[in-house]
């Protein structure tokens, strides 16, 4: 059933991120998107970009030697501490200050705070730093309890001075509240829309038994269990194919196994190549082990394809369970693999889930519909900070101990 329509009057706001929003590196391609849209409906006033750094910031921690690729990255350790966080806070306002603009914001992520005085400040998560902690990805496993503490009391500090939140997910949403003692009513689930648009080439005859991998992380979306799991299913299939996408693997030479690379959107001929994936796929697959709300997954029903993912996360609310696609109980490539077999099996089911993972998000996962549920709550008025739960409790007790509890 889709969302009735709303009138949310007049509203805009100036969106803040790390990088400028309409990047499309920027929060993975998300605020691009959410900057097209309101852009379109004339929403947006102005972009901003939080990625404020100063020579200075050497002298504080600021840079560190990528481990994967030697090159300099900030540091999370200084984005989230007391010092960083208000340093970026500062750059940030003076900038904001000198265009003359004034609130309601919305910030793409929880990095910076912002004085009453600049007006309403909205701010949107994927997924908190307690999260990210408890399942040791995006450089947080290596924090030291104290400075866990301290990275999460900077983004308990967002939260609540927030005039709202929005959160991609459910699970995001409720570790919000539980993890950081935040009101539910202070927290709106605004989901995302897919990032692709190719619904006028749908229709055309798709490969039996070709699965479609879409990922730039080989290693934390999933590959090399995939690629286990796609052993198995030959045995099954022996026609089976798998195809992969963002991404180039050491995999030559594996029977079954083709390998497009990195495809760059912004170029009409390989944005094209990327379509033809997805329109000629059977299946989609991401067995991601952490992912706060993949993309992927909403792009693959988008052009009616069912997934098949691991039930973890935010996974339930982007896969009905046997309804838009099948969700393995265990991160294992025994548990991937019956469920991929399951759905080549029966190409009518799985051609039906197709359908319904469509009709899902045609009525949930647009661009749009995240514009408008952001719009009833920025309309409504919001502007109370986001106050503290009375039963929650104290963030000191979450980030104690050895850091091993989440």
């Amino acid at each position: 059933m889709s969302e009735p329509e709303a009138d949310n009057g007049s509203w805009n706001v100036s969106l803040i991120a790390w990088g400028h929003p309409s990047d499309p590196a920027t929060f993975s391609g998300y605020a691009q998107h959410l900057a097209a849209a309101l852009r379109q409906q004339g929403r947006l006033r102005r972009e901003f970009s939080v990625k404020l750094l100063r020579v200075t910031d050497l002298l504080g921690g600021a840079l560190k030697l990528g481990l994967r690729t030697p090159r300099l990255q900030v540091s999370r350790r200084w984005m989230f501490s007391e010092s960083g966080s208000s340093a970026l806070a500062r750059r940030l306002q003076r900038h904001i200050r000198a265009t003359g603009d004034r609130g309601p914001f919305l910030q793409i992520g929880t990095l910076v705070g912002l004085d009453p005085s600049y007006g309403q400040h909205f701010v949107l998560t994927d997924m908190t730093i307690a999260q990210a902690h408890r399942a040791a990805r995006f450089g947080f496993a290596g924090f030291a309890p104290r400075e866990l503490a301290q990275a999460m009391r900077v983004q308990q500090r967002i939260f609540q001075q927030a005039a709202h939140i929005f959160a991609l997910s459910q699970w995001a949403r409720q570790s919000i509240v539980e993890d950081y003692g935040i009101s539910e009513s202070a927290v709106t689930v605004v989901y995302a829309g897919a990032n692709l648009e190719i619904a006028g080439q749908l229709g055309q005859p798709r490969q039996p038994r070709q699965i479609l991998f879409v990922g730039f992380d080989w290693q934390r979306k999933g590959g090399p269990l995939l690629l286990d799991a796609f052993a198995l299913v030959r045995r099954e299939f022996p026609d089976a194919t798998l195809r992969i996408v963002g991404c180039s693997p050491p995999v030559h030479g594996v029977a079954g196994v083709y390998v497009e690379g990195r495809l760059d959107r912004r170029d009409p001929a390989q944005y094209q190549r990327l379509a033809n994936c997805y329109l000629r796929a059977s299946c989609f697959c991401l067995p991601t082990l952490f992912d706060p709300f993949p993309n992927a997954i909403l792009e693959a029903a988008s052009v009616g394809l069912p997934t098949v993912a691991i039930d973890n996360g935010s996974r339930r609310e982007a896969v009905l369970d046997g309804q838009t696609g099948l969700l393995a109980r265990q991160p294992t490539a025994e548990s991937i693999a019956a469920a991929l077999i399951e759905l080549l099996r029966d190409p009518q089911r799985c051609a039906a889930m197709g359908a319904a993972a469509r009709a899902r998000a045609q009525q949930i996962f647009t661009w749009d519909r995240v514009v408008q549920r952001i719009g009833q709550v920025i309309a409504a008025g919001h502007s109370a900070p986001a106050q503290p739960a009375p039963t929650a409790a104290p963030l000191a007790a979450l980030a104690g101990g050895s850091g091993s509890g989440f």
